[in-house]
């Protein structure tokens, strides 16, 4: 609801306000014996112009530039890596779909690594098509579908880092690792004969 209390020098208003397509729509219902009534006239007006809102962006739904970025991804749908303490990095796409005409956001991931990438990246269209109700044969969802390549450029570099954080957490020590590891400890065990060696003298121990 997009109705305030407004004044106009004096005079008590409700200012009925919503906006769409870029185009600002508001009217002005004066306060006079009973705020009640002046209330539930606003509300009348509120409602109408709801249903107009609500009709344009239904309309802009069903278009393929309402989904689709310039760069050919999908708007609300981000193939990502989620990396949480304690387990490998997994890919999933990410859906945060922000629908103009309901008040919460709805989100969802699909895994790449359990469904694979094509069948996760059909499961994302089919949910965006639901949520908004897009038909089958609808040009939006065929454009949707198009920009498979799109996010299968995105994967290779995704794949590539994934996999060399898996294999920089299970690899073996290199060899100039080993070496190194082995000079140091030898360096700690010839420091502590030598000092063992210096109380022994010290003490006048035989031992």
């Amino acid at each position: 609801m997009a109705i305030y209390d407004h004044k106009y020098g004096d005079l008590p208003y409700y200012r009925v306000f919503r906006a769409w397509g870029g185009t600002e729509y508001q009217e002005y219902v004066r306060i006079k014996r009973s705020r009640k009534a002046a209330y539930s006239k606003a509300k009348a007006i509120d409602e109408k112009l709801a249903q107009r809102q609500k009709a344009y962006y239904t309309a802009q739904a069903y278009t393929k530039e309402f989904h689709m970025r310039p760069d050919g991804r999908i708007r609300g749908v981000r193939r990502i890596i989620v990396r949480r303490k304690g387990r490998n990095p997994t890919e999933v796409f990410e859906l945060r779909i922000n629908i103009p005409w309901e008040d919460e956001i709805r989100r969802t991931t699909l895994s790449i690594d359990v469904h694979g990438f094509e069948k996760a990246f059909e499961m994302a269209v089919e949910k965006v098509a639901e949520w908004y109700g897009l038909a089958s044969d609808s040009e939006a969802k065929k454009a949707m579908k198009a920009s498979l390549p799109v996010y299968q450029q995105q994967s290779d570099t995704s794949t590539k880092t994934k996999k060399a954080e898996r294999a920089e957490s299970t690899e073996e020590p290199s060899e100039k690792e080993t070496s190194a590891v082995q000079k140091a400890k030898d360096e700690i065990g010839s420091f502590a004969e030598r000092l063992l060696g210096d109380i022994k003298k010290f003490t006048g121990s035989k031992k």
